[in-house]
């Protein structure tokens, strides 16, 4: 049982239009991604999201449309009604699974569809024509010699009947498109791969022009139809012009003839999957291939002859093809490296959850010890100060706007000695605690600059630890005791005090009471020896609340337990754990600017500020709060032993970090927004197709595939330049921290890379990279291929140390028990490494054993002795090696095209198929049937709407330490259209719960145009359609966080036909809380 969440949304772009959508005076940009919709404000200041909402549905067509009205039948598709999670919004075009079958859109509300046969069956592209007095259509289609031809039909609507009109045109060699040129001009064009031609069945001949050999794949028009943007498959952006007769007449009952057609070449983009022209020389471009773009035009070009400039960049990391999940910063915490995009936009994409601290300064300062900020008086919004404290010293540096570091001496600062805390006080006063004092200060902007006031222990007693606000200050004297001090009126007081059996480990007075943040009515002491967390109220010092921690923690192991408090902090309750290292953890609260999402804001903006704790230690952390749920987030450094908020006019929303001893530094960094997936591109700028991690050689290898272009050929009056296409296959090694490429090793001439593994062959020591491959000049399966044995040397270059030519195509190989395990056409095969006493160089692969039985290996996972092994049209087969010998356990009975299988445990096995579901597997272990036995047997099975390229193990956030963790995270995949997700396990009566949740709200929160979640989530495949079974949509689910009281009760009631839930609504927020930090 299972429940699965989405980590990175899709971010490929495959519907783009402009609308006025919403508002009448709005121009917005409308973006269809897959089974989502992005609506964008256009501004002066470029695209802001407004509204985001997911469909229960694969968009197939995204168009505007204005009615003369807003309909109000709610049958209608068009109504703007419907609801996934707060987001609501009209819903235009086709939006439901595409069929397989017939296929109508056209709601019966507006139209009664009928069907009319033609002759014609290969289309290739057809449109409605403007300015006609019938419905005429334009055809674009291919006969059985595979010439393309053009035609046109009238349509009789009131007689439901057509006729042809006897316009037609021949011979449209490469012709792919028609595009309606609006009236008043008419008529349409057809792009082609060689030549674009203009045709009006009015006009006598068509007017055409023609152009290096190319594929546009998109378009848009400018204005009223004279002037389109085409965008072809290499990623260039053109502009065609219509050039219109000056003998045009100005009648509105007549079209406007056109003279000719002018092409020209704007510039580089993105590979386009749809363009939008938006408006002041500005257009979109999105890709599914690339990064989508803001791109404005120019009259004239730059200095690389281009009329395109790039405004913005949106991520896109569509389509995953393969990834590896990898823990390179030694964090505990994987991270993906994915190979993304194709052709000239093709790259490597590392993939990471948590915080990453952009360096602006970095300073060499060994040893130091404690670093605090301080601003101007209390209330600034800046620091510009810095005070660091050494082993026998202090320093205080104040850095100037053009980022100067200059060092002060303050009068009445002990700098001879260290210290323990430094901060702002009231007044404009700062506050110095040493071992022997505290010490109130007044700064050089003072009338009267220097020591103000100072409390001291009592004789022969040090202070161990600080703590304050802005009006107090607690210190830990003698070890035991605890002395209040009252700093708020520009003297030190000593107000109140207590004495502990055991020693004080640490102290905060941070407040909590919700109200003046520079005072607090009770401060947290830890202590040694009984490992105790104390609350004090002040000034009484009255113990309100004690609780020890459990047995297992040790002081200083890393751990990190949080308490959720209530109003009257009269106790402490059972706390939740979370290994956050495996060193002793410093928190120090940091403010960072807040957008308005919650999350961390860019540098420089003009959000607000919001307080987190920064956990400091050999895997650094930012814990935070979003929507009520305490969320960590790492940090990108390998070690911090303590940090400060700097938000300085040189370094806006920036921290000041101090690494480990070794390193030695002082840093200030800007920050990224927390919890939320980084990506980093690594350029490629060909297809990266498959990708393996060599951790010995510290690198990755790359499976890379180029086109190259023949001697480009001349042909023609016209002078069409064209050229055969030629696709190298490589290896490339990169460096798994800089993703410089080390190595690259090519493959043969027509010769396609398909699998890459790191291997380790039993007997032999070193690593090495096995290469799969297959020949790309057969029709249909491969019918050879090899299998090449790379050593990477210490130097990181590739050698080839073996090959071996099979006769298929070595489509997937794993590692498998000290061997090589490859899917090799219709067999799996199992090689061993045979070794010479001569030295590798005479290393060489034995086959031992091979099992045949299927159509096309596709795939391969392994676990343990058993392999999974997923066929093109066969489905899941489970094999065991045992004896030298691979035996078939059993198989499932369907006819299912596999992308993607591996293993959850040693019982269950999940699979996705072509179809964009998902389902597990199991052994059947119960039955005494031998037939029964051989088969495995169906355990669930679900519908994502997005196709999964590939699973692996692993997680990208750290690891749950409790033993009743809700749900435990086993696997990462990743999707055609660039999403990321994860696919967690859960018990038996979670699973009940959350399936009752789940149905509960789905008919509490109606989807987009009233579709149905349910019937969108069943599993579907070619030969059939079941019920979603033990999968629930954790997408779904997490939307009960945000939902209104009224909502949660109707939810947890089961209106609208579902079943109450008796479970308190505190405790299924918990739970889903608990959820939802699995991604």
């Amino acid at each position: 049982m299972n429940i699965v969440f989405t980590a990175r949304k899709s971010s490929a772009v495959f519907h783009a239009i402009k609308g006025n959508f919403t508002g009448p005076e709005d121009l917005n940009l409308i973006l269809g991604k897959g089974t989502r919709v992005e609506v964008y404000l256009v501004s002066s200041d470029g695209l802001k999201m407004v509204k985001e909402f997911g469909i229960y549905g694969e968009i197939a067509c995204l168009e505007p449309f204005r009615p003369p009205c807003i309909p109000v039948n709610p049958h209608s598709p068009m109504v703007p009604s419907g609801r996934t999670g707060a987001s609501s919004g009209q819903s235009a075009g086709r939006q439901a699974h595409p069929s397989r079958s017939s296929t109508r859109s056209i709601d019966s509300t507006f139209l009664d569809p009928f069907d009319l046969p033609i002759d014609e069956v290969t289309i290739m592209s057809m449109v409605f024509l403007h300015g006609c007095q019938r419905p005429t259509l334009a055809l674009l289609y291919q006969d059985k010699k595979e010439v393309r031809h053009v035609k046109t039909y009238e349509f009789d609507l009131k007689n439901k009947d057509k006729s042809e009109t006897g316009w037609a045109q021949s011979g449209l060699s490469g012709a792919r498109t028609c595009i309606a040129v609006p009236a008043p001009i008419g008529g349409f064009l057809v792009v082609g791969e060689y030549s674009i031609s203009y045709f009006n069945p009015a006009q006598t001949t068509a007017i055409s022009i023609t152009m290096n050999a190319t594929i546009m794949q998109c378009y848009n028009h400018i204005d009223q139809g004279t002037r389109y943007l085409l965008g072809d498959h290499k990623g260039m952006l053109y502009i065609l012009v219509l050039e219109i007769s000056n003998n045009a007449g100005s009648s509105s009952n007549r079209l406007i003839p056109v003279s000719g057609l002018k092409l020209e070449s704007l510039g580089t983009i993105s590979i386009p999957e749809a363009l939008v022209y938006l408006d002041n020389d500005h257009a979109f471009v999105g890709s599914h291939l690339g990064d989508s773009q803001l791109v404005q035009l120019h009259e004239n070009p730059d200095e690389q002859g281009e009329y395109v400039e790039i405004m913005e960049t949106f991520t896109n990391i569509a389509p995953v093809l393969d990834f590896e999940v990898v823990d390179l910063e030694g964090q505990g915490q994987g991270q993906i490296v994915a190979c993304s995009g194709a052709f000239k936009d093709g790259s490597l994409r590392i993939v990471r959850n948590g915080v990453g601290i952009n360096d602006r300064a970095v300073l060499e300062l060994p040893g130091i010890k404690g670093l605090w900020s301080l601003k101007e008086n209390l209330d600034a919004t800046t620091e510009d100060t810095l005070v660091m404290s050494f082993l026998n010293s202090t320093r205080v540096v104040r850095v100037t706007p053009d980022s100067e570091m200059v060092q002060e001496e303050l009068d009445g600062f002990l700098s001879n000695t260290s210290t323990l805390l430094c901060g702002n006080a009231q007044a404009g006063l700062l506050l110095q605690v040493t071992e022997g004092s505290v010490r109130l200060i007044a700064p050089p902007q003072h009338i009267q600059a220097g020591l103000v006031s100072e409390w001291k222990p009592p004789a022969g007693e040090l202070i161990s630890i600080a703590s304050m606000n802005g009006t107090q200050c607690l210190v830990a004297v003698g070890g035991k005791t605890l002395v209040y001090l009252d700093i708020g009126s520009e003297v030190v007081k000593k107000v109140g005090q207590t004495t502990f059996e055991n020693e004080i480990a640490c102290i905060d007075v941070n407040a909590i009471d919700g109200g003046d943040r520079h005072a607090s009515q009770v401060c947290a002491v830890g202590l040694w020896t009984d490992i105790k967390v104390l609350l004090v109220r002040l000034p009484t010092m009255e113990i309100l609340a004690s609780h020890d921690l459990p047995g297992d923690i040790l002081p200083r192991d890393g751990n990190l337990l949080t308490f959720v408090l209530d109003a009257t902090l009269s106790s402490l309750p059972t706390p939740k754990k979370i290994s956050l290292g495996t060193q002793p953890v410093m928190l120090r609260q940091i403010s960072a600017a807040q957008a308005e999402d919650g999350l961390a804001a860019a540098p420089g903006s003009a959000a607000g500020k919001s307080d987190h704790v920064f956990a400091c230690s050999d895997r650094p952390t930012v814990i935070y709060s979003s929507n009520r749920k305490i969320l960590y987030s790492n940090v990108n450094l390998k070690q911090v032993a303590t940090v400060a908020s700097f938000n300085c006019t040189a370094f806006p929303n920036a921290l000041a970090l101090v690494g480990s001893d070794e390193e030695s530094v002082l840093r200030i960094g800007s920050i990224d927004e927390f919890q939320e997936l980084h990506v980093r591109t690594v350029p490629v700028h060909e297809s990266a197709r498959r990708i393996a991690y060599m951790s010995s050689r510290k690198c990755f290898g790359v499976l890379t595939t180029q086109i190259v272009c023949d001697e480009p050929e001349t042909f023609g009056t016209t002078r069409i330049v064209a050229c055969d296409e030629e696709e190298i296959g490589f290896v490339r090694l990169y460096d798994d921290q800089t993703f410089d490429v080390l190595d690259s090793y090519e493959l043969q001439k027509d010769e396609a890379p398909q699998c890459i593994t790191a291997v380790t062959f039993a007997g032999d020591p070193t690593s090495y990279i096995a290469v799969g491959t297959a020949d790309t000049i057969s029709e249909g399966v491969p019918t050879k291929g090899r299998i090449l044995i790379l050593e990477v040397s210490e130097t990181s270059k590739l050698k080839l140390v073996t090959e071996l030519e099979v006769q298929g195509g070595v489509m997937s190989v794993k590692e498998f028990q000290g061997k090589l395990l490859c899917g090799v056409n219709h067999r799996i095969c199992l090689y061993a490494w045979k070794t010479s006493e001569k030295g590798s160089s005479d290393n060489n692969l034995t086959l031992e054993c091979t099992h045949r039985g299927f159509i096309l290996v596709l795939t391969l996972a392994v676990h343990g002795e058993f392999i999974i092994a997923g066929d093109m049209i066969m489905s899941m087969t489970l094999l065991r090696y045992t004896d030298k010998k691979i035996t078939e356990i059993a198989r499932d009975s369907s006819m299912d095209m596999l992308t993607a299988l591996e293993a959850i445990d040693d019982e269950t096995f999940i699979a996705a198929d072509n179809a964009s579901s998902v389902f597990t597997l199991v052994k059947n272990t119960e039955t005494t049937s031998e037939d029964e036995a051989k088969r495995l047997q169906w355990s669930g099975g679900w519908h994502l709407g997005d196709q999964i390229n590939r699973f692996k193990h692993g997680s990208l956030v750290m690891a749950n330490q409790e033993n009743d963790a809700p749900a435990i995270p086993k696997l990462l995949f990743a999707t055609v259209s660039g999403a990321i997700g994860v696919v967690a396990t859960l018990t038996a009566d979670k699973y009940e719960l959350l399936h009752k949740l789940e149905t509960n709200m789905s008919k509490v929160i109606r989807g987009v145009g009233g579709l149905d979640h349910a019937k969108w989530r069943q599993f579907r495949s070619d030969q059939r359609t079941l019920p979603s079974t033990n999968f629930v949509d954790g997408d779904l689910i997490e939307l009960f966080l945000d939902l209104t009281e009224d909502e949660v009760n109707k939810v947890m009631m089961g209106s609208e036909g579902g079943e109450a839930i008796d479970v308190p609504v505190a405790e299924m927020t918990k739970l889903i809380e608990e959820l939802s930090r699995l991604h």
